[in-house]
């Protein structure tokens, strides 16, 4: 086993470069500051950000596993488009994970801090400026968060993976001009707060049903609007930005909304 002393065991110092430069390109992602779709290189990443560019080289390759990036020949790297793969994947995976946070009980201050949570979501409920949203969406993955405490390391991994995809997809809708209401989630923080694992499921259901609802109507409401350009390699110079959305897949909608 490698210890503090092992010439081979990695630099501390070295190491929380690599996790800030990670974290800081994975925030860029998940907050479209970095648009879906978009072509990126590795040096023009350092210089905007302030990484060292192997520090991005390691970062990146780790987003790749994680579906944020993906690497292409002569054109650098491509930020995840948002298409219809991409969120039929993120619903799959919350239906599938999900429903294990309704067996898990919550502390007395856990409880506290989600009520707390729930408020400032409450508090900006009908506003649709990106600030108002941005705290509302801030506070919801906060209480997400928390009801994923008690899931496990690995669970609570798989699922921030998921949410921070999920992340994506709504902060791109709040782009758009499209946004979608925040979750509700004080029927599931009540019935965890009683005990109720079936109301709790019903309620994380429920959500999974009106999310999947919400985002269609936004991306017909995009797809309505008059195309933009595609994507371009970052190394041409001038090159637009990327549309927010992938054409390369139609959205997938329920039965209800094909008919």
């Amino acid at each position: 086993m490698l210890d503090a002393a092992s010439p081979f065991a990695p630099a501390p110092i070295a190491e929380a470069r690599l996790d800030v430069a990670t974290r800081r390109l994975r925030q860029a992602i998940v907050t479209c500051e970095l648009a879906p779709g978009d072509f990126a290189h590795e040096a023009g990443l350092a210089e905007r950000f302030g990484l060292g560019r192997a520090s991005v080289r390691v970062a990146l390759t780790e987003l790749a596993a994680a579906r944020f990036v993906s690497r292409h020949a002569r054109q650098g790297w491509r930020i995840a488009p948002i298409d219809g793969a991409l969120i039929a994947a993120v619903l799959d995976g919350r239906r599938r994970l999900e429903p294990s946070l309704a067996a898990h009980r919550l502390s007395e201050p856990a409880l506290s801090t989600a009520v707390t949570l729930l408020g400032m979501v409450q508090s900006v409920s009908g506003r649709t400026e990106l600030a108002a949203l941005a705290t509302a969406r801030a506070a919801e993955r906060q209480l997400r968060n928390l009801l994923a405490a008690g899931a496990g390391v690995f669970a609570g991994d798989w699922l921030g993976g998921i949410w921070d995809h999920w992340d994506r997809i709504v902060r791109m809708l709040d782009l758009s001009g499209h946004a979608i209401p925040p979750a509700d989630l004080g029927e599931l923080v009540a019935a965890l707060k009683a005990g109720d694992a079936d109301l709790a499921r019903r309620a994380i259901e429920r959500e999974h049903r009106e999310f999947a609802d919400a985002v269609a109507h936004g991306f017909l409401a995009i797809s309505a609007q008059p195309p933009r350009p595609h994507a371009r390699s970052a190394r041409k110079r001038g090159a637009p930005l990327s549309p927010l959305i992938a054409a390369d897949r139609p959205i997938p909608l329920s039965k209800e909304k094909q008919s």
